[in-house]
């Protein structure tokens, strides 16, 4: 009864990410029997241990901080780029569906579970995350900006839904 209950509040597991960036590198395939929509994700993220101690400015009698031009430029070197193999996993229709819409260079959100994935490489095993996304479970590939069609994310919003609600009943 006690496992019966936690299935029913959806429990998320605890490697659940959310992430958003741009669409690269765009493939489809088969995996475990298994349609695949896979793509790269290019986020950009804030590092700011990385130019710490490179302060010129100065501090006013209000307490708040004067930035002087090399400070502005130094703020502009603290933002890096992660790259993240983002798979989704899910029915024929699903991965045509996610394919007719996502283009390179889209903006998007993703929701799905990091894991790390592991590949032979020059005789070397290496491991490197990926996002696994999954048809029908708590996550999903959300459009937020695309470049060349204007209209694709309230296209694939409906279409998605449409084809939940069709796999539903």
């Amino acid at each position: 009864m006690f496992t019966l209950t936690l299935r029913r509040l959806g429990l998320r597991p605890l490697n659940r990410v959310t992430m958003v960036g741009a669409v690269h590198d765009v493939q489809m395939g088969l995996l475990e029997q298994k349609s695949v929509f896979q793509f790269a994700l290019t986020c950009t993220v804030l590092n700011c241990n990385k130019n710490r101690g490179q302060s010129d400015g100065s501090v006013g009698n209000d307490g708040i901080f004067i930035a002087s031009p090399t400070v502005k430029d130094t703020m502009a070197q603290c933002f890096d780029k992660e790259q993240y193999t983002v798979r989704c996993l899910g029915s024929e229709a699903y991965a045509e569906t996610l394919r007719d819409v996502l283009d390179e260079g889209s903006i998007v959100r993703v929701v799905g579970r990091l894991k790390t994935v592991e590949t032979a490489d020059g005789g070397k095993k290496r491991l490197f995350p990926c996002i696994i996304v999954e048809q029908g479970r708590a996550g999903g590939v959300t459009l937020l900006h695309a470049f060349r069609k204007q209209r694709n994310d309230w296209k694939l919003q409906n279409a998605l839904d449409s084809l939940a609600a069709s796999q539903a009943t």
